[in-house]
């Protein structure tokens, strides 16, 4: 079936998902499988029939993988290229880019969306920090780092883990710095840090993440208990314990499970809420995963040495 060309709108469709996250609707016949707005940034997973967008413009940064291996047409700034098929290959548009896209069998397709400002945000704090702008790039990008990060973003859509927002934020760290690092018009490098956080600021927000380990915490939230900015945090975080924030989370309240099996009546279910697991599979996950036992085999050996 060959998609019909849709009549265009006397003025060109600009996709604000800031204000209106249900955008795509304005440029694809049917509504996301899922999709998701986080406060800058937007995601979607996508089952389109045969169709064609008609010119248009995002006021974020897209970054789309196309999953089916659908072939594409496609048109960015007035150049155009035919028949783009590749199994998960990667485009880029900058914010404002004119962009126009047709396919002519179903396709499924995820993107991600990413407001301006939080590149200026990375970019003010990597060593070159002019010209903080992405190059556009066709169907024809296949980044490993891309693919995994936009895949695992739609399991935690699906299926949301323990502490998902640490995790989910750390996801998006990491594909900013790798958009500049790879994509950007002047390349830029990612600051290192020798001596990591300020010995003070590293207690004060390690004392907050044990008194909070109950919580679904968020890597924004730490950043902001210490005066700083979630990228420059994540960055310190780890030079100081060689563990990223959600890692260190994980391992903190795997190590309350083991002191409230030793000493609690709580059940098991009771420990994981406790200890801010989602629920009682999540912890038995982890648990085994940093403990080689489960957390029932756990507490079967405290009780056996009590008895001994």
């Amino acid at each position: 079936m060959k998609a019909g060309k849709p009549v265009q709108p006397k003025h060109t469709p600009v996709l604000n998902y800031n204000e209106q996250p249900e955008a795509s609707n304005l440029i694809l016949p049917k509504s996301p499988v899922s999709s998701v707005h986080w406060n800058h940034w937007h995601f979607e997973v996508q089952q389109q029939p045969a169709h064609d967008t008609g010119d248009h413009r995002h006021q974020m940064h897209i970054v789309t993988m196309v999953t089916s291996g659908t072939a594409i047409n496609q048109s960015i700034d007035g150049q155009s290229h035919s028949n783009l098929v590749g199994q998960n290959n990667t485009f880029i548009l900058a914010a404002g880019a004119l962009h126009r896209c047709d396919w002519q069998q179903d396709i499924e397709f995820m993107f991600v969306g990413i407001d301006p400002h939080v590149f200026v945000q990375v970019g003010q704090e990597l060593v070159n920090r002019d010209r903080i702008e992405l190059i556009p790039h066709f169907a024809t990008l296949q980044d490993p780092l891309i693919q995994g990060i936009l895949l695992t973003l739609k399991q935690e859509l699906i299926h949301p883990g323990i502490n998902t927002n640490l995790f989910v934020d750390r996801l998006k760290t990491t594909l900013v710095e790798h958009l500049l690092r790879s994509y950007g018009v002047q390349k830029v490098q990612i600051a290192t840090y020798a001596d990591g956080l300020p010995r003070h600021k590293l207690n004060q927000i390690l004392d907050y993440i044990e008194a909070h380990l109950d919580c679904d915490l968020e890597l924004e939230e730490l950043a902001q208990q210490i005066g700083m900015s979630q990228f420059y945090f994540s960055r310190l975080f780890k030079q100081s314990l060689q563990i990223t924030p959600h890692q260190y989370v994980i391992q903190r309240r795997v190590e309350r499970a083991k002191q409230l099996l030793r000493k609690s009546e709580l059940n098991l279910a009771e420990i994981a809420l406790e200890c801010g697991f989602a629920n009682q599979g999540h912890l038995n996950r982890h648990f085994k995963r940093l403990t080689g036992a489960t957390p029932k085999e756990m507490a079967r050996m405290y009780k056996t040495s009590k008895t001994v």
